[in-house]
């Protein structure tokens, strides 16, 4: 009996015709993820099924997403980190150093990287002239959503300087 299920539908006051409603399915298929808890809908399906309970997918299917990540030495996930700054810095490097193909920076303003990473800037000239891509995607300085972060965290070094600080990096 899948009970995390079963419970969020209790608290959204839905049953399983009106869960099977709201995320296009038959009563039938609600019934199997009720009495299976390793019977996951398909990624959509699920992703609207927690929605719709406004639960997470991890706390409805715990057991099934558990059995999806591999495991031991061809494992997918090696390390998390629930934030940057958790990430220790020879990680990093490691990263870095190690990348043959590609590189992406995916952050708001990347500012760490250039205040952690010695001497970066020729570190990743290496990587792309031996045809490393390197990408690094920061967001806009001059954007509302920046000005409305600066406001928010209400610091000193404002994201549009540490944005900055990136693109003069670059």
């Amino acid at each position: 009996m899948n009970t995390a299920l079963s419970d969020a539908m209790r608290s959204a006051q839905l049953g399983t015709g009106g869960l099977a409603t709201r995320v296009g399915v038959t009563r039938k298929t609600v019934e199997r993820w009720l009495t299976d808890p390793l019977k996951i809908p398909h990624p959509r399906t699920s992703a609207d099924v927690a929605e719709v309970l406004g639960v997470s997918e991890t706390v409805l299917w715990p057991k099934a997403v558990r059995s999806s990540v591999k495991t031991g030495p061809e494992r997918e996930i090696l390390d998390a980190y629930p934030y940057r700054n958790a990430c220790p810095s020879p990680v990093w490097s490691r990263l870095i150093d190690a990348a043959e193909r590609r590189i992406v920076f995916a952050g708001y303003t990347n500012y760490f990287l250039w205040q952690e990473q010695p001497r970066l800037v020729e570190r990743l000239q290496r990587k792309a002239e031996n045809g490393c891509e390197v990408h690094v995607l920061v967001g806009d300085p001059e954007s509302s959503v920046t000005r409305q972060r600066e406001e928010i965290e209400d610091v000193t070094l404002t994201v549009s300087t540490r944005i900055g600080v990136t693109l003069d990096a670059l």
